[in-house]
Order: C-alpha cells, then structure tokens, then sequence
C-alpha cells in the first residue's frame, strides 16, 4: 500500500504531501532519516520516489497491513493527494490517511464540514461488494458519512449521445443521494484533467446501460458545499428519441438471450398470450426512481400489469400488488437494485410510482378499500409499424396529458413524494 503520511521512531509524523517539489537534497536528508513506519500496522516502511512518480512510502514486500483493501495505483495516490489539498484550500480541516483502529480502516481523506465527519474514498480499483458494504458500514458505524469517488476511467459513453453510458453492478453502489436532491448521481475524478464529472438521474434502459446527464467542471472551481448542492440539469434533448429506439431494441433482442431467468419470463408472458417482443405499449417507460430495479424497465413494468391480466375486471390492493412482486424477486425473474447510499428507498416506491403513472393516464382506477382495478384495455402491438406508431401517440398522450405535468418535473427534478405513502415503507433521503 502506497502511503503519503508515516511515523518516524520517534513517533513525528512525516507527510509527503507536496513532496514533488522538493528538492533532490531534501529528499536524500528524509530518507537518511529512516527508518519510518505505517501507522495503522507500525511496521517499518520505504521512503520510495523518482522522476515519474510521487514520493510515498510503501510497505515491504512480504509484509501485511490489517488497513490494506487492494493494491494502490499512482492514479489512486494522486487522486487522494488533490482531494486533500482542495479541502485544506477551503479551510476544512482534514486528515491524509487516518487510521481507525475500531473499525481498522483507512479513509483516503477524513474530514470535518460544519457538524459532520466525513469519510472521503476515492475508489479506482474495482472491488467485491462485500468489500464495498464492509467499508461502507464501518464508517457508519462510527457515525462518519461515507463518500465515494469514482476514477473517472470506469465511465463509458456507449454511443455519440453524451447519456448513453454503460453501468455496471459495481458502479451503481457508489450512487448517492444527499437530503438536497432526490436525484441520485454518481461522481467520477480524473487526475489527467483535474476535472470532476457528476452523473446525474441514470434512468436505467438494462441491468447494464442507462442514459443519464453527466456534467464536468474543474474540481478548483468547486467548493464542498457546491459539490454536495442540489443538481437538477435538463434531461438531454434526445432523451426521448433515445428511450423509445432503445425500447425498440429491446422488443428485438431480448428472447435472444435464453439464460434461466429469460426463460422463466417468457414462460410467464407466453400463459397469458403476450409474445415477448410484443409486450404491451404501456410498459418500459422512464420513471424518476426506476433506478431502483435492476431488472430492465418493460420487463418489471409487465409484471405490476400481469395479475391485472390474469384476473380481467377483478380488484387487487397495493398490498397484493407488492406481495406479486416479492415472488418474482424471490423465485429470480425480478431483481431490485442494491445502493447503499441512497437512504431506505427500494423498488417498492418504483411500484407505486408506476402504478400512479397509470392511474393519471386511466388505465387503473382505484375504488372502495384502496382496490385497484384495470379500466382502460393495455395496448398490444402486433408488428413494428404498429409499436413505432403506438408508442408515438402514448408519448404524445403523457405530454398532453395535463395531471401527468409532475411526471415530467418529476424526471426533470425529483419524485414528488406524494404517492409514497401506499407502498407500507417509510422513506428516508439518503445523506
């Protein structure tokens, strides 16, 4: 593990923070000054630099150190370095690389803003998810706020719109969502640029692709409390062509993948005489806390419709409704998205929120006893011509569509919160 900050024998603490303007000569006088040691593990480390790298310490070969996660990379030393140096330019304090015995671990940066303590992690390497919640809830349990940088080399635009981008598992944990905005957003830092990138409202299109806005600045022309600021940019100008030609994409492609829990889908499509490709109009479409399944939209969106299908003219509650739900989960054809920073919400409020889409568009009704019942006939396309053509005219009814104007601020901004209340959980913003 690659090291700004040691312990000489006699307990001073040494940083090499800015160690690269110092002279050759002040180099070789520290080095004289060996040994130093970590101190997290107090065993001795090497005062290493040259003329393509930053000098650190490192520990020997053969040795172990209880705070060491994975190897650290010259983009992972630098990165933490410009963190440091742009919270102590704002007056924040802050500590390199403290140890925290309780929970043996080491922040890149551990700072105090206002009456918070925070934990700066800039994460450049990918790491298992147990790992991941492992760090994360040790923070936690300090009562220390956790924040995760991305390396700005693990996002990748997919296509020339600039919000197509490709998300893994992996990068999905480190999206946050601050009490300021409901909007989640995944941060990125590229120590080639000095720039930060915010990746705001990804509005997943697969378990893998989601269009999204992303925005860059200089990280000096930011300060925490900006970085930390509600950020509610315009959805892109393509957004909606963008969705429905992917949405297109997935009507062709997606029975060409027969893995156990395709299979099980397009079991459950074909019993009630739904080809796959042609699942009705009204299901796959953006909603504000889609984000909260991993399963693709037109799949999960098909499922809240089925039992309506199953069942024509019957009523079901939201209870019933979410129960449906929770066994498609449990028998692998539904996955919900895990994201530990974005507070208590999970795909129960992405139900709900679907569920009173339909409702503003007159597809479901709710009557005596908080039922449920499907009023308006689902649209199924019988060829490509005739979803182009469907799909236009429901887009062209949400947009006229008067009560549906908080759905679009709603994509714009963040979920109104008002239909929250049906799913049986309390929600929380994320910190």
């Amino acid at each position: 593990m690659r090291l700004f900050v040691a312990l000489l024998a006699d307990g001073t603490v040494l940083s090499l923070v800015g160690a690269e303007r110092w002279s050759e000569e002040r180099l070789a006088g520290w080095k004289r000054r060996a040994p130093f040691f970590c101190p997290a593990c107090r065993q001795e480390v090497v005062l290493r630099s040259g003329p393509r790298r930053l000098p650190h310490f490192a520990h020997r070969k053969g040795t172990a150190c209880p705070a060491e996660h994975e190897p650290e990379s010259e983009r992972h030393l630098i990165g933490k370095r410009d963190w440091f140096v742009w919270l102590t330019a704002q007056g924040i304090e802050a500590k390199l690389e403290p140890y925290l015995p309780a929970i043996r671990q080491r922040p890149d940066v551990l700072f105090r803003h206002q009456w918070h303590l925070y934990a700066l992690e800039y994460q450049c390497s990918t790491i298992e998810e147990s790992v991941f919640y492992e760090r994360n809830d040790g923070y936690r349990r300090l009562g220390i706020r956790p924040l995760w940088v991305l390396g700005a080399h693990h996002l990748r635009r997919l296509s020339t719109p600039a919000g197509d981008v490709a998300l893994s598992r992996f990068q999905w944990l480190f999206a946050h969502r601050f009490s300021s905005s409901s909007l989640p957003h995944i941060w990125y830092y590229s120590t080639e640029t000095k720039r930060f990138i915010r990746l705001v409202r990804p509005l997943p299109l697969s378990v893998r692709r989601a269009l999204a806005t992303i925005d860059s600045v200089p990280l000096s022309s930011l300060d925490f409390t900006a970085l930390t600021a509600a950020c509610h940019p315009p959805l892109p100008p393509l957004f909606w062509e963008q969705w429905l030609e992917k949405k297109k994409q997935w009507r062709r492609t997606f029975p060409l993948y027969p893995n156990r829990a395709t299979r099980l889908i397009c079991s459950d499509f074909y019993q009630l005489g739904i080809v796959p490709a042609l699942f009705p109009v009204e299901a796959g479409w953006p909603l504000p806390r889609g984000y909260l399944w991993e399963t693709a939209p037109f799949i999960w969106q098909t499922y809240v419709l089925l039992p309506f299908l199953r069942a024509p003219g019957q009523t079901m509650t939201m209870a019933q409704l979410l129960r449906w739900m929770d066994e498609k989960i449990r028998t692998g054809r539904l996955v919900p998205r895990r994201l530990p920073l974005v507070g208590r919400d999970n795909y129960r409020q992405a139900v709900a929120e679907y569920v009173h889409w339909l409702r503003l568009l007159g597809y479901l009704q709710r009557e005596a006893g908080e039922r449920l019942r499907l009023v308006k006939p689902l649209t199924f396309p019988a060829t490509v011509e005739d979803m182009l053509r469907q799909e236009g005219r429901l887009l062209e009814t949400i947009r006229d569509t008067p009560a549906l104007a908080a759905y679009w601020r709603a994509l714009e901004l963040a979920p109104s919160g008002k239909h929250e209340q049906k799913t049986g959980k309390e929600t929380r913003n994320g910190e």
